[in-house]
């Protein structure tokens, strides 16, 4: 029999198990669906549980977290919201086991050097509101119950990640893209109102800042969408209460469910990771019928006035001297999910990851940067 000598037999046992630990860190992760059952109140639209994914951090920031939530737009009316409930943005029913992350959630260091090693929490988006409505019973549609109860599920999920850890936390990051990032500008506050003072808590909203601005008829259809929304699923109590209280006694409390009236009351350092050209905008809001530069001189027109109003629209993120941006002018939606737009498109040379990474963590560079005009950027 072949015995090994006692040493070389601990070096070869220590380098497997460097092996062993270098293929953990460097396999892609995939996070695990969390349902919650017995969740009394707070359930999807079809009634079904709420839930989220969860991929523990290790290493050095097993103690941060990110908090994403989901986007996937809105239902304005109940005819509307019951068609969503059939969907995986109304009911967890079809949701999957798993599911893996790119972008500023991805766990490669390639990608996402700063914080690729921290839990990410994915809360799953069924409720059709950005996570803000409350309506105690059921609505009945077509003799079908669906239910509005958006702000209960964000409340019972924190719970439960704060019970998987984060009331230890060091760190906490919120997030979001599209209605997510929308509902990171509205729940900021709440969120920080949550943990303990010694938190570092920041937030980065992405494609979340809706103007309000006119379509090329020069109506404003945007603001009676959002105001359906926000009145149908009474969301007064599940939006920033700043803000609510500076609309106090008007008709436009409807104001605290989009982010440039909401912008001025969140009390927490906030990023904004926005296209100046965002493309759902300019379908939805502006409701230009071609895609740049595929359009006639009076649709470019415009395009470029819809261009402005963001500008006007966002002066005070560009303005602020507390809070980061990363505006570029590329026909882009929901960047920081992939690694293209979170790593590799660029500003001023300098991509959205070093952006924020510089704000973040106080470095030297460029914290808060805005594009030139489309079609300058290169990079898009």
């Amino acid at each position: 029999m072949f015995y090994l000598p006692m040493n070389l037999l601990k070096m070869l046992t220590s380098f497997l198990l460097f092996l062993s630990l270098f293929h953990f860190l460097t396999e892609a992760r995939e996070a695990d669906l969390v349902l919650l059952h017995d969740s009394g109140e707070a359930v999807c639209l079809d009634g079904s549980p709420p839930g989220y994914y969860y991929r523990p951090g290790v290493g050095a920031d097993a103690n941060n977290w990110i908090l994403h939530l989901e986007g996937g737009g809105w239902c304005p009316n109940e005819d509307n919201c019951l068609d969503r409930s059939k969907g995986t943005l109304g009911s967890s029913k079809n949701w999957t086991q798993t599911t893996s992350f790119s972008g500023f959630l991805s766990d490669e260091q390639e990608y996402n050097p700063d914080f690729y090693q921290w839990n990410v929490v994915f809360l799953k988006y069924c409720d059709g509101a950005s996570f803000a409505g409350y309506v105690a019973e059921p609505v009945n549609v077509k003799g079908t119950n669906i239910y509005f109860r958006g702000f209960k599920i964000l409340q019972l999920i924190l719970q439960s990640v704060m019970d998987k850890g984060m009331s230890n936390a060091k760190e906490v990051i919120l997030t979001g893209c599209s209605a997510g990032g929308l509902a990171t500008y509205i729940h900021t506050n709440y969120v920080k109102s949550l943990l303990s003072p010694t938190v570092k808590f920041h937030a980065i909203a992405d494609a979340g800042y809706f103007i309000d601005a006119p379509d090329v008829n020069g109506e404003w259809y945007i603001r009676t969408f959002y105001s359906d929304v926000f009145n149908m699923q009474n969301c007064s109590d599940g939006v920033n209460q700043d803000c609510i209280a500076a609309y106090k006694g008007t008709n436009e409390t409807w104001k605290c469910f989009m982010a440039q009236y909401t912008y001025p009351h969140i009390s927490s350092p906030i990023f904004s990771f926005n296209s100046q050209v965002d493309t759902w905008q300019l379908v939805a809001i502006l409701k230009l019928e071609c895609k740049p530069p595929n359009c006639t001189e009076e649709q470019m027109k415009q395009f470029f006035n819809f261009y402005e109003e963001f500008k006007k629209a966002s002066e005070p993120i560009v303005s602020s001297t507390v809070n980061g941006a990363f505006l570029d002018s590329c026909l882009a939606h929901c960047q920081t999910l992939d690694n293209q737009g979170w790593a590799v498109r660029s500003v001023q040379n300098q991509t959205g990851a070093t952006t924020f990474g510089n704000w973040y963590f106080e470095r030297s560079g460029l914290k808060n940067i805005a594009d030139c005009s489309y079609p300058c950027n290169k990079s898009c």
